[in-house]
């Protein structure tokens, strides 16, 4: 199995969180980073890298000839099937793998809570606190200028959708967002709070339970590693500011 990604990406991290927090081995499956390119607005679009065999067979670097939905990360299994979102991938490589997941809590409702925090983050948070969402309500709907990175728009649905899951956390969390074991809602609430860190939200002041999931998750070297491997634990935006300008 090949995993493109992009280590700009949070949707893309969920995925890595989970692989090495799952003992996943590489060779089970290989790593490829995409390259980047902007668009008109500034906005990074991911491209298929001129070395890898996709390239060679589409005969082009357009990532959307290999993914029409254009995002990161896509899971590309031996036999040409493609699986895209990052819930439905972890489901699948979990599933693919032979002995029961360690990441997945055995009782139902707690499998649920951790279920509910995972599509917090996908459904309600990262759409709309993500930068070309930000860009597009500026430059197309007349939404007040301002960075992006720090848009009171994107910091409303952060600073919403973390008090949702700051009261879950009281409930289910022990180490983690579910007890005291890693679980998919860990891997999927880490990037988001990665991401959070960038617009200085107030994790510690206002969150207290969900910052003591992220000094925890910090606090496994496996987990750091990806993070500095990725630009440090504050996600670094990449944009065009030249073409955003323009584009505002």
């Amino acid at each position: 199995m090949k995993l493109y990604y992009h280590s700009t990406s949070s949707a893309s991290l969920r995925v890595l969180i989970f692989l090495s927090c799952r003992g996943v081995p590489k060779s089970k499956v290989n790593l490829v980073e995409t390259g980047i390119e902007f668009d008109s607005r500034g906005i990074p679009i991911w491209t298929i890298p001129s070395d890898d065999e996709e390239f060679r067979k589409l005969k082009t670097n357009d990532y959307k000839a290999l993914n029409p939905e254009g995002r990161v990360p896509l899971l590309l299994l031996e036999d040409g099937k493609k699986m895209t979102q990052t819930g439905a991938i972890i489901d699948l490589i979990d599933d693919l793998l032979e002995d029961p997941s360690p990441l997945v809590p055995d009782d139902p409702f707690l499998k649920a809570e951790m279920r509910r925090i995972q599509w917090i983050v996908a459904a309600d948070t990262q759409p709309y606190q993500n930068i070309p969402f930000i860009i597009q309500a500026m430059g197309e709907w007349g939404m007040k200028k301002a960075e992006p990175i720090k848009h009171p728009l994107r910091k409303h649905f952060i600073n919403r959708e973390f008090s949702a899951i700051e009261k879950i956390l009281e409930n289910v969390s022990g180490k983690f967002c579910i007890g005291d074991f890693v679980s998919y809602a860990d891997c999927f609430l880490i990037p988001q709070i990665r991401n959070a860190l960038a617009s200085d939200i107030s994790l510690k002041r206002d969150f207290p339970n969900v910052n003591k999931v992220w000094e925890n998750m910090l606090a496994l070297p496996n987990v750091l590693n990806i993070f500095k491997e990725a630009g440090g634990i504050i996600q670094p935006i990449v944009i065009n500011e030249q073409k955003l300008k323009k584009y505002v």
